[in-house]
């Protein structure tokens, strides 16, 4: 008997393109699967289009969040966690693709690499079309360079590329704590205390990029959320640190790659908006001394430009900004 694969599908208001999600789920031609989709209080026609689909195949099952558990996709994505019944699980969100031999694969592939956690496959974004004609993506192997790249806010993989072994994953959770970088918490965590992971080149499914991208990003609104889950991302990294101390990746790596992360903070999101970020920008330096991320000279050099320089930095031709730019360099 096949392994059962779960496919957990947070959706809100996501009726305009999740009958092509679900019929990329229905057209895997691996067969053993259960699709969970987890509604998050929408009020368009997503849970008529679900039912449909769970009226039409029964692996298909339709939740609703619980009222007791926080809003937003890391907490319904955690509640089909709960519900899952296979012995691997995917996460798919309600705007994306998978190729039809994405299940078959990834199956295969773990019965060859008994000994990992989780494995990991490519996603590639379209706008309009997706281009299935493209295979496979060279991409970075080395463990520690793919840890390095998650916790400095890069990340090598996006939600739907791993695959997880069920009971590792009920080990991790998202953090529905962050409204953004959860998907970076998770591979985190995923890649710390894994027993081991692998990455392969395939492509195997599709992410719909949003054509407001950009316009989105470079939103006051979205940098206040990028600046408050900084915060808690970091004190996840401090408990991942402590939890996990004679693990292959040492502390001070996983330090010193924070670092990195929280002067790319402080330059795109913090120094454009010093009075909106003022505070917090104290509250995260404060944090970094407080659990040992920083050496004295580092230290010295992040009080200096917090208690110093900022309060003058958006002096326009003062040359603080510049100077407090070549410091955190």
């Amino acid at each position: 008997m096949q392994p059962l694969v779960s496919i957990i599908i947070p959706t809100f208001n996501s009726s305009k393109h999740i009958k092509a999600t679900l019929d990329s789920v229905l057209s895997q031609t691996y067969t053993d699967w259960e699709c969970i989709l987890v509604d998050d209080g929408s009020i368009d026609l997503t849970e008529t289009i679900s039912v449909n689909y769970q009226e039409k195949d029964n692996r298909f099952q339709l939740y609703k969040r619980p009222e007791d558990l926080p809003k937003g996709p890391s907490s319904a994505r955690n509640y089909g966690v709960t519900k899952a019944k296979g012995e691997y699980l995917i996460f798919l969100d309600a705007d994306d693709l998978l190729v039809s031999t994405c299940l078959e694969n990834r199956v295969a592939q773990f019965q060859q690499n008994h000994e990992c956690d989780f494995l990991v496959f490519q996603m590639e974004r379209f706008l309009d079309e997706p281009d299935f004609s493209i295979k496979e993506i060279v991409v970075e192997q080395d463990k520690n360079r793919v840890l390095e790249s998650f916790i400095q806010l890069h990340g090598q993989w996006p939600i739907t590329s791993p695959i997880y072994k069920t009971n590792f994953f009920k080990t991790i959770h998202f953090n529905t704590s962050l409204v953004v970088f959860e998907d970076l918490e998770v591979a985190i965590k995923a890649i710390v205390q894994a027993i081991d992971f692998h990455v392969f080149n395939t492509i195997d499914c599709y992410y719909r990029n949003d054509s407001n991208y950009q316009t989105k990003y470079n939103s006051l609104e979205i940098k206040t959320k990028m600046v408050k889950s900084f915060q808690t991302l970091l004190l996840s990294v401090v408990e991942l640190v402590r939890q996990n101390s004679e693990k292959q990746f040492k502390n001070q790596d996983i330090k010193s790659y924070f670092i990195q992360s929280y002067k790319k903070i402080f330059r795109f999101q913090i120094l454009e908006n010093i009075e909106a970020f003022k505070e917090d920008n104290k509250k995260i330096v404060h944090l970094l001394a407080a659990y040992g991320f920083l050496d004295s000279k580092t230290a010295f050099k992040f009080f200096l430009v917090d208690r110093v320089l900022l309060p003058f930095a958006s002096i326009k031709g003062s040359g603080i900004a510049r100077l407090i730019k070549k410091i955190y360099n």
